[in-house]
């Protein structure tokens, strides 16, 4: 029987730490599901230029990245800007650096060139002009509210525009939660 109840803490104990094994590359999953998301955005912004186009911006970022750190900072604008004859002014260097939110590495750098030659507004300007409606501050809108802007002012929608457009938008009870959708606008939707 003392072989019994030792078995059974073998047991008891090999199951414990086969437990904490798979929580463990539970949580390593997570982790790992983060780059991918990453990586899809990267991949989607390398999809805007053909193969030429992303070498003469690399050759355009490596010019720029004066001290070869990987990141244009403001000290790298202020060097083109002195080598062209320029004095900067640090408000505009601040300005520019601003137009990233994150550190300005090739692949931001790429990103903001993509804005801008195909005419999509950065993910905060998206985002503030649905906020500017959101007078809760949840988030959300109502559905039938964004409709009847998309169909009514400025570049109006036809129903058919409106009807693709929401395949792709969360809406739950009524309201579309605007924050995921501008990610979505940007960046694809996730697959789960």
């Amino acid at each position: 029987m003392g072989e019994d109840k030792s078995s059974k803490k073998e047991k008891k104990s090999k199951k414990k730490d086969k437990t904490e094994k798979d929580d463990a590359a539970d949580g390593a999953g997570e982790e790992t599901k983060e780059p991918k998301r990453a990586q899809r955005a990267t991949s989607n912004v390398f999809a805007l230029f053909n193969q030429a186009q992303i070498q003469e911006f690399k050759e355009a970022f490596t010019m720029m990245d004066q001290n070869r750190d990987g990141i244009i900072d403001a000290d790298d604008l202020a060097s083109i800007f002195q080598q062209i004859g320029r004095d900067p002014d640090p408000k505009q260097l601040k300005l520019m650096m601003e137009e990233s939110p994150n550190q300005l590495n090739f692949t931001h750098f790429l990103t903001l060139f993509g804005e801008k030659l195909h005419g999509t507004d950065p993910e905060s300007t998206l985002r503030d002009a649905f906020a500017m409606f959101d007078q809760s501050g949840k988030g959300q809108l109502s559905e039938e509210f964004v409709k009847d802007l998309l169909m009514n002012v400025g570049d109006q929608f036809s129903k058919d525009e409106v009807k693709q457009t929401w395949k792709e938008a969360p809406i739950e009870g009524g309201q579309l939660d605007y924050l995921k959708f501008v990610q979505i606008i940007k960046r694809g939707k996730e697959e789960d």
